[in-house]
Order: structure tokens, then C-alpha cells, then sequence
């Protein structure tokens, strides 16, 4: 067997699965899923509908309510095996499980309207995850997907796994990925994760029971043992989302002797930092140099955000965030082959983060063409580790 094969069947082997998990019986906990949050609002006039539409779009609404569904399957049969297990020392408690008081905290990990597990900095969502336990040394993150393919639940993980060290500096962070039968993709997992797999949801009729029954009232939750714990009540470390951007760009740029001091930003924290935002903002750009730059541009310009960005593991670049005066934003990065322009989500966490820095506009923070011309090149060296 060669070595490949043997770590990943001790991930896999490393938490033992327990049979309901892996058979996805859900036959003792089914009436507790009519009580969580589903969206709904797309799934019910598709399955009213008579008409045996199978477009693309029908087929991305269902299988996404199915996702739901067996996520909340997964995560009331995770409460069982936390039960009968005493490895695990405390759990975190969502859904129709919870005491929901923390809607007004700002900053933390708390459980948001949907009643998620979610880490917010100043209100703003900044990671969910599926379900969160300890167990003596060490912190477990879950992720439960129906997707066959794991190209983004993969660059999902490096996000949450690099945020939970932040949080929990003095614990061993590690994942628990739980997937149906027929999912590629499996050996290239980072080693931190053990790997479940269990078997499809294809009980329809039970999918079409909880769209028109759900229930809001009357749910009482069996686990009331000490080791069920609500997420306000977890101490960690406090992350602060926007601030740190700016603290980022500004030691970045203090040390005169450098265009961008690429020393600080290739630091084991820097790089922790690259795979939260996955870009890190370093100056603006004026906008005559852009047009420079990219002269088809025709939108009118605001400013223009200056970022060296992680494109894969082992690639930064240059990445410029482009604010138009009609409210758009673009991401443009310009390489030897191509110039890609790409709008970004209004509601994104790109806009959130543009909207803040904004505030740090100054002259002493714009690069020139030269400067970056000269930064560029470097970055292919530069923040190797």
C-alpha cells in the first residue's frame, strides 16, 4: 500500500462513524428536522408545480434544499454520537436546539438569524460552520456537503481552519468532513481533516413532508447535559475583521527602505492573515495611472484599491479593486496573457471591505505605475515561504 493510501485511510478511520451516521438513518431524530430554518421560498412553487421542468436552475433549488436537509440530518445525529461519547467534552448547540440571547453582540462566535454557527465582527458574518466540538486538546470544525466535487469546499477550509487558530491559539484545530458515497476528490484533503461518508438522501417523499409540515412552536431540546453548550459562552480571542485590514496596509507600508515590506507580509501570521481574506490590501492607485493601465475602462472611477492576493497556494499578484461612482466594484488583474474584470457582489464581503478602507485614503498610501511595476515581480519570490 503506498504512503498516499495509508494516511488517508487513517483519516478517514481517525473518528470512528457510527452506523446511523454512515446509513444516514435518521428514523429517531426525523421529527426533530421539521422544526429547523429552511429557505423555502423557491423550493415550494417548484414542487407544487405540475409542469416536469428540469431545467438547471430547478435542479440548483433542489439540491440545495436537499443540502439543507442532510445537513441538519448529520447535525442531529452528531448530538447522538456526542452523547455516547466521552472524548468530546463540549459541544455547541444550534437550531431548534439552542437559547438564542446573542443577537446584539457585535463580536464572536453566536448564532445568527438562521440560527447557524457563525464567527461575526462587527455584525458582519465573517465564517459559518456546520457544527463545532472539543474534545480534550483539540477543536473540531465540520463541514457536510452533498456535492460530489471538493474544489470549494477545499479553498473553503483554509479560510476556517486559519480563522479558528486565531480564535483558539492554544488548541489543535482540526476538521471533520462528512460527504455522501461517490464524492471525488477525497486524498486531497489538508491532513488536519478525518474524512466520514455516508450514504445519499434520496427519500423524497420525506424532503416534500418537511417543506409543507415544518413547525415553529413547541421544540424542546434532550440535551440539556453540560457538555451541550450555547456559542456565546465559548471564551477565545477576539478577532477584529476591518481594523486588521487596516493595521495590515499601514505596517506594511511603514518601513521606508521598501516599496511594500514583503518580509512582514511573508510572516507565519501574514500568511495566516492571507488565508482569511485571501487578499491583502497594500495602497490605491490614481486614476489617470490606471487608465494607464487599462485604457477600455469607460466607467467613471471612484478610487481604485491596490491588493497583493493569494490566486493559489503557492501564487500572489497584484489585484486591483476598482469602486465605480455608479456603486459597482470590479476586480481587475492584468497578466501577460489577459486583463480579467470581474463585478463583485454588492452585498460581498469585497464591498464591505472597500467601503472601510476608504476612510484610509491617503497620498502617502498611492503606489506609482513604477512602484508596482517594481513590486510585481518580486511577489514571485518574494512571500515564498
Amino acid at each position: 500500500m503506498e504512503k498516499e493510501d495509508k494516511i488517508f485511510l487513517y483519516r478517514v478511520r481517525h473518528l470512528k462513524i457510527s452506523q446511523d451516521i454512515k446509513n444516514l438513518n435518521f428514523s429517531k431524530i426525523e421529527e426533530n428536522l421539521f422544526f429547523y430554518k429552511y429557505d423555502l421560498r423557491n423550493i415550494k412553487p417548484l414542487l407544487k408545480s405540475n409542469e416536469q421542468d428540469v431545467s438547471i436552475e430547478n435542479i440548483a433549488t433542489f439540491n440545495s434544499f436537499k443540502g439543507e436537509v442532510y445537513e441538519n440530518i448529520i447535525y442531529e445525529l452528531l448530538l447522538e454520537y456526542a452523547s455516547n461519547n466521552k472524548f468530546i467534552k463540549q459541544f455547541i448547540l444550534k437550531g431548534p436546539h439552542q437559547n438564542r440571547i446573542d443577537s446584539e453582540y457585535k463580536t464572536g462566535l453566536m448564532i445568527d438569524r438562521s440560527l447557524q454557527i457563525v464567527y461575526k465582527s462587527n455584525y458582519k458574518d465573517i465564517s459559518e460552520f456546520d457544527a463545532l466540538f472539543f474534545t480534550d486538546d483539540a477543536l473540531y470544525f465540520v463541514e457536510m456537503s452533498t456535492s460530489k466535487k471538493t474544489v470549494s469546499l477545499n479553498k473553503r477550509l483554509d479560510k476556517k481552519y486559519a480563522l479558528l487558530k486565531l480564535l483558539f491559539p492554544h488548541l489543535h484545530v482540526r476538521a471533520l468532513i462528512i460527504l455522501t458515497e461517490g464524492t471525488v476528490g477525497l486524498k486531497r484533503f489538508p491532513a488536519y481533516c478525518t474524512i466520514w461518508i455516508t450514504k445519499d438522501l434520496e427519500d423524497i417523499d420525506f424532503l416534500k413532508k418537511i417543506v409543507f409540515n415544518r413547525k415553529k412552536k413547541g421544540f424542546k431540546t434532550k440535551f440539556t447535559d453540560e457538555k451541550f453548550i450555547e456559542a456565546y459562552t465559548i471564551k477565545h480571542k477576539k478577532f477584529i475583521y476591518f481594523q486588521t485590514l487596516e493595521w495590515i496596509l499601514k505596517k506594511s507600508r511603514q518601513n521606508s527602505e521598501q516599496i511594500v515590506d514583503l518580509n512582514f507580509l511573508k510572516s507565519k501570521r501574514l500568511m495566516t492573515f492571507f488565508d482569511i481574506y485571501t487578499k491583502l490590501y497594500v495602497g490605491f492607485l490614481s486614476i489617470e495611472d490606471f487608465k494607464k493601465l487599462v485604457p477600455s475602462y469607460e466607467a467613471e472611477i471612484l478610487n481604485i484599491f491596490v491588493t497583493i492576493e493569494k490566486i493559489n497556494s503557492s501564487d500572489f499578484d497584484i489585484v486591483y479593486y476598482v469602486k465605480n461612482k455608479n456603486g459597482k466594484l470590479r476586480r481587475v488583474r492584468i497578466t501577460k496573457r489577459d486583463t480579467s474584470i470581474k463585478e463583485k457582489e454588492l452585498d460581498g464581503f469585497t464591498n464591505a471591505e472597500v467601503r472601510f478602507m476608504k476612510y484610509i485614503v491617503e497620498d502617502k498610501y498611492f503606489l506609482s505605475l513604477d512602484e508596482i511595476q517594481t513590486l510585481k515581480p518580486k511577489l514571485k519570490s518574494g512571500l515564498k515561504q
